[in-house]
């Protein structure tokens, strides 16, 4: 099982920014956190939940909370076995879902979701397809950071 951490979320949020924003350390701890489950720790896509529903709810960032959510979920999933069939069209509708209360963070995972071969790649690499999947305009450069 592969986590996000605090620093690769908070870079997460730079890459799709563009630029570093002010953070709540205390609610971007807690929503990172939500990734583990005492108990459940094999239950990829409830983990994924958790951590997309935090992360939405606690809006640790500035600018940029939610689609950081959404990324970060996403990579999560991928970096684990899954992808989350999302287009780039529907980015800020499903948002909305989300952050309405109309959808629940485990009904988009659990309808949306496909097996796939867990990524190997490094973090930047997957947060790159991801952006890309999404049309987001990420940094070339952004890319490139360790």
């Amino acid at each position: 099982m592969r986590y996000l951490t605090v620093h690769d979320v908070i870079w997460i949020n730079t890459a799709v920014t563009g630029s570093p924003q002010r953070y709540d350390f205390d609610r971007l701890e807690n929503a990172v956190y939500s990734q583990y489950a005492y108990g459940q720790s094999r239950d990829v896509l409830a983990q994924g939940a958790r951590l997309l529903a935090r992360l939405l709810r606690d809006k640790p960032f500035e600018q940029g909370s939610e689609l950081t959510a959404l990324v970060a979920t996403m990579v999560f999933l991928r970096l684990n076995g899954y992808t989350l069939q999302m287009g780039a069209d529907e980015v800020q509708s499903v948002l909305a879902q989300l952050t309405q209360g109309q959808l629940r963070a485990i009904e988009l995972i659990s309808q949306r979701v496909q097996p796939t071969a867990p990524a190997d790649d490094a973090l930047r690499h997957v947060v790159a397809q991801v952006c890309q999947q999404l049309h987001l305009p990420m940094r070339a450069a952004l890319a490139e950071v360790h």
